[in-house]
């Protein structure tokens, strides 16, 4: 009698659709589909439990004995929303979090089927019956609570769904059970169209919102999947992605998230379909919102270290925000920074031709638009030395922040990556002292391209302690051509073999005494390398005549 009934509802739905007085176009209605993380494995506590905005509504895709729920009705949002063997997940704080932040008038509705442990193949109707075949028991019994066929009914549900409201967007969090499949994106995009095309919808309107998975550093053991999941984007150029840095895991397994970090990830998954939106990330200034969930979105303090060391073009991180329930968030991207020192771009990034040594003050503004400041003392050099900021850009070599040694192996590149670009032009040289001569046949690279593939000046340091680089005169071709010191993305060290390179300092200076190129060569110097004139012409060395030539990538002068 059930299965009679639903089927006569899915045969009047197209009628039902042509009702269009009834769809409330304040009701937005999200799509959601994945596997367990998306179900929700957390225990749902109080705070989530209670208080639920009746203003979010879940619409049942299966039948719930406890709570009692019927499938295709709608209900308040109170976990599980999901399936009866789900808890928290990631649609929960989505909702609760549109609705703070959107007009009193606005509803939001979720439609959400998950499957623990489900493959992306299980949302693609072909292949199906065959996951479902070799599934083990309590599997299969999730499948079967979805007609055996999840896909299908998220559309079935969808066309309910659009018979109250209108569908804004498609909410996914899956992944382990595809862990580093470099064709997961690929399938995630026939699942997306396939929706659009089934429920009559369109990809510049209803864009994807895909979450990455646990990382390592929270204990995740599909992390290196978070590859395939920033990829998306490439591939369907309405997605966007959800990051997961922060957010803790259970502590119990190596794949899900505990309660806080279900919370955060589902308010990083509203700050996305908000922006989408052009709202902001705030609560709505009329929105009253109780105690116990204003604990979770205010700020109480934040917590940075009091000096700082930074390169031009960086934004400032980590920054972490200790909420007044005791959870942490790292919110550097959230971060309004200033200074009478330094100036700051529109995105927070350093300015892209600032060094120096200053205090800047960072305010953060919650979800509940208090702000939160700390200030702190931030030195800002060209070429720090420090762990994390002298950078592995190829190759296998290690660093030794403690002494600022590399030991490098053939094509090993290390150095310095300047995403924005900074501007030299201001120096007339860049000096690396070395502590002694090095071992690894090394060359110091400087690229006017953010491209490590592009062209760039080359200096072979042989067996000089003191490398002079004339930033106005950096010619990397026979014609004399030049790389602009104006825009400068990458000052990188390559090896050639195996060896170690210790470096003093680095530094740019405009004192002429480094100036080398009116320096007489000693022949010992020029059998290193090969020497050429002006035309591009190789020179021999012997017999050579005063006056200017090329020789590693530098005009020099021959008295």
């Amino acid at each position: 009698m059930k299965k009679a009934l639903y089927l006569l509802l899915l045969a009047l739905l197209p009628c039902c659709a042509m009702a269009q007085e009834s769809v409330d176009p304040n009701f937005y209605v999200y799509l959601c589909f994945g596997q367990s993380n998306m179900e929700g494995n957390a225990q749902p506590e109080s705070v989530d439990r209670t208080n639920v905005d009746s203003r979010f509504q879940m619409l049942a895709t299966c039948d719930f004995s406890n709570p009692r729920r019927t499938m295709g009705q709608w209900y308040t949002a109170t976990p599980p929303i999901v399936s009866p063997w789900g808890g928290l997940g990631m649609a929960d704080y989505f909702g609760r979090t549109m609705v703070a932040a959107l007009p009193s008038e606005v509803k939001v509705g979720v439609v959400d089927v998950a499957i623990g442990g489900i493959a992306i193949e299980g949302f693609m109707p072909d292949k199906i019956a065959g996951i479902l075949a070799s599934a083990e028991a309590w599997q299969a019994e999730r499948i079967r609570a979805y007609g055996s066929n999840p896909y299908q009914r998220l559309v079935d549900m969808g066309r309910i769904a659009q018979q109250k409201g209108v569908i804004k967007g498609i909410l996914l969090h899956q992944g382990c059970s595809n862990n580093g499949d470099p064709n997961w994106p690929n399938n995630v995009k026939k699942i997306y169209n396939n929706l659009l095309s089934d429920l009559g919808l369109s990809a510049d309107t209803v864009p994807l919102f895909a979450g990455e998975t646990l990382r390592q550093e929270e204990g995740g053991a599909c992390y290196a999947h978070n590859t395939q999941v920033n990829r998306l984007p490439q591939v369907i150029p309405t997605a966007h992605v959800i990051s997961s840095l922060g957010c803790p895991g259970n502590g119990q397994d190596p794949w899900h998230f505990n309660a806080v970090g279900y919370r955060i990830m589902g308010k990083r998954y509203a700050f996305a379909a908000l922006d989408v939106m052009g709202r902001e990330k705030l609560a709505d200034p009329d929105y009253q919102m109780a105690a116990s969930l204003k604990k979770f979105f205010a700020a109480k303090s934040l917590s940075l270290s009091s000096y700082v060391e930074s390169i031009p073009g960086q934004r400032i991180s980590p920054v972490t925000a200790i909420f007044q329930d005791g959870h942490k968030e790292e919110v550097s991207a959230d971060i309004d920074f200033s200074s009478d020192i330094f100036t700051f771009d529109a995105n927070g990034a350093i300015a892209a031709n600032a060094e120096g040594t200053g205090a800047v003050q960072a305010v953060y503004t919650d979800f509940t638009r208090q702000q939160t400041t700390a200030s702190f003392d931030m030195k800002v050099t060209f070429f720090p030395l420090g762990e994390g900021f002298l950078q592995k850009i190829s190759g296998t070599l290690s660093y030794d922040a403690s002494t600022h040694t590399l030991q490098m192996r053939p094509s090993s590149q290390a150095g310095w990556h300047y995403a924005k670009g900074i501007d030299l032009s201001a120096y007339k040289y860049l000096v690396l002292k070395l502590k002694q001569e090095q071992t690894c046949d090394a060359q110091v690279r400087i690229f006017d391209k953010n491209n490590t593939t592009s062209v760039s000046y080359k200096d072979t340091i042989n067996n000089r302690t003191v490398v002079s680089i004339p930033l106005h005169n950096m010619v990397y071709d026979k014609k004399g051509s030049k790389v602009d010191p104006t825009h400068i993305y990458y000052v990188l060290i390559r090896a050639f073999k195996v060896g170690e390179l210790a470096i003093d300092e680095i530094f740019l200076s405009n004192d002429d005494a480094y100036d080398t190129s009116i320096d007489g060569i000693e022949h010992s110097t020029l059998n290193v390398e090969r020497v050429y004139d002006l035309q591009g012409r190789r020179i021999n060395i012997e017999g050579m005549k005063k006056g200017l030539y090329i020789q590693g990538g530098r005009i020099i002068h021959k008295r």
